[in-house]
């Protein structure tokens, strides 16, 4: 009678944990607060892998390019107009060595001076090399792609800044961040002198 008892509960208990199993792996993996904590996880323990799952970066830096050139276009000082035609005519390699700072910086090998006259325009403008993420504020998904809201720490101008990272399913159902939607905002932020 206490070894059938036994038998049962056994039973219960493993078809909890096969239940709590499957709910994580086909609900909870598949949700923007699970990618948007394995962004932060791969950023903690500089896990350049599955930072690339989780951000795409091809499509962020390449967006980024665009916003910053649309940015240097439009505030009206020529030195920036040129610098924003210059991003235009070099978008490729721009997001290339993008690329190739993010992999570096994951590799422990810090800025090491982007090369190239778009990467300097790029670094100049986004104050990359003195950016970190400190906090994954709130996530609001919106149909088939979700909005992270994270603060984001310049320590050059020792300033905390909210980026609004959207994040979309990728081919394979996972959500990928793809694009900093308020990144020309950022921007003007950085020029403005701290109140």
């Amino acid at each position: 009678m206490k070894n059938s008892l036994i038998k049962k509960i056994a039973i219960i208990l493993l078809a909890a944990a096969a239940a709590i199993g499957s709910w994580y792996v086909f609900y909870w993996s598949k949700t923007p607060a699970y990618a948007a904590g394995e962004i932060q996880q791969a950023l903690k323990k500089k896990d350049l892998q599955l930072f690339k799952e989780r951000v795409d970066l091809e499509k962020v830096y390449s967006a980024a390019v665009d916003d910053t050139a649309s940015y240097l276009a439009s505030d009206g000082k020529p030195d920036h107009a040129l610098a924003a035609s210059v991003l235009k005519m070099l978008k490729k390699q721009a997001v290339d060595e993008l690329i190739r700072q993010t992999e570096l910086k994951f590799q422990g090998q810090g800025d090491t001076g982007s090369s190239g006259k778009a990467g300097k325009i790029m670094s100049a403008s986004l104050g990359s090399a003195a950016l970190s993420m400190t906090d994954m504020l709130d996530i609001k998904e919106e149909g088939p792609k979700a909005i992270a809201n994270v603060r984001i720490h310049d320590k050059k101008l020792d300033r905390d800044f909210i980026w609004q990272v959207q994040l979309e399913k990728d081919v394979n159902g996972n959500w990928t961040a793809t694009r900093i939607l308020n990144l020309k905002d950022y921007l003007k932020e950085r020029e403005e002198p701290v109140k």
